[in-house]
């Protein structure tokens, strides 16, 4: 079976720093992502993860400020030369608070909304809709409205949104923090369905339980730089303490450090 890491390269990042008035945000970062690849960025806050994430999905250098030096490419391209719609074609996002991305005020036709800026024909839309609905275990939560769902649902209807396109790639930015445990099982599903299909799949995290046994590759990052890399197997064998001396949480969920 061929690994992942033989896969094509899908996005390459050479090169890379991210200014912000005067705040290095990344910097010199190196990094290649292949095609069906999942990828885990973990570290402290601050260290540069959603940046990187942003970089990933076109939000820099076209929406948020700040200068960008360095190389984005998506198949070999230069990001910045894809108009962001293209992108949004490409790269499916799920942000830390699904809020920010909802358009409408009812889930069917927030699941369709980036199908009806892609001008798809309405059959296939709908075809679509069933698709992402049937796939994701959604069905229950068709025609409600986006105010009446629970933090959970609102971030399964998040994934949804970014399914219905059916993109190459998704990119996801703290999906759980405003999860509890028992949607976060229900999060990791619709992950390891994206993965059945054979999408690349990158997560920026704190939480590290439910991802590490499925990460291909996992990313520490420490002051806007990629200092350590591991494989799921490798990652496990951390102590506690380890961890927590990088900035990171424990891999039991329900593990908490001892008192001074």
């Amino acid at each position: 079976m061929q690994s992942v890491m033989e896969n094509k390269k899908i996005v390459s990042l050479k090169d890379i720093v991210v200014d912000f008035d005067g705040d290095r945000v990344l910097d010199g970062l190196n990094l290649d992502i292949h095609d069906k690849e999942f990828v885990t960025f973990l570290g402290p806050s601050g260290c540069g993860k959603t940046t990187l994430t942003r970089l990933v999905n076109g939000l820099i250098p076209h929406y948020y400020g700040g200068k960008l030096t360095g190389q984005v490419l998506l198949d070999g391209k230069e990001l910045k030369d894809y108009p962001l719609y293209q992108i949004g074609q490409r790269v499916g996002s799920v942000f830390q608070n699904p809020r920010t991305q909802f358009y409408n005020v009812d889930t069917t036709s927030q699941i369709v909304f980036g199908c009806e800026n892609m001008a798809l024909p309405v059959p296939e839309m709908r075809e679509r809709l069933e698709e992402t609905a049937h796939s994701l275990k959604l069905e229950k939560l068709l025609n409600r409205s986006l105010f009446a769902l629970s933090g959970g649902e609102k971030q399964k209807i998040a994934c949804a949104s970014a399914d219905a396109i059916h993109p190459d790639i998704f990119v996801l930015d703290e999906p759980s923090s405003n999860l509890d445990i028992a949607t976060i099982e229900d999060l990791i599903g619709v992950i390891r369905h994206w993965q059945s299909e054979k999408k690349t799949v990158i997560v920026a995290e704190h939480r590290l339980y439910y991802l590490v046994p499925y990460a291909d590759r996992i990313l520490y990052m420490k002051h806007g730089s990629i200092v350590r890399e591991f494989t799921g197997t490798e990652f496990q064998k951390l102590s506690p303490d380890e961890l927590q001396g990088m900035g990171l949480r424990a891999l039991d969920p329900f593990h908490l450090p001892p008192e001074a």
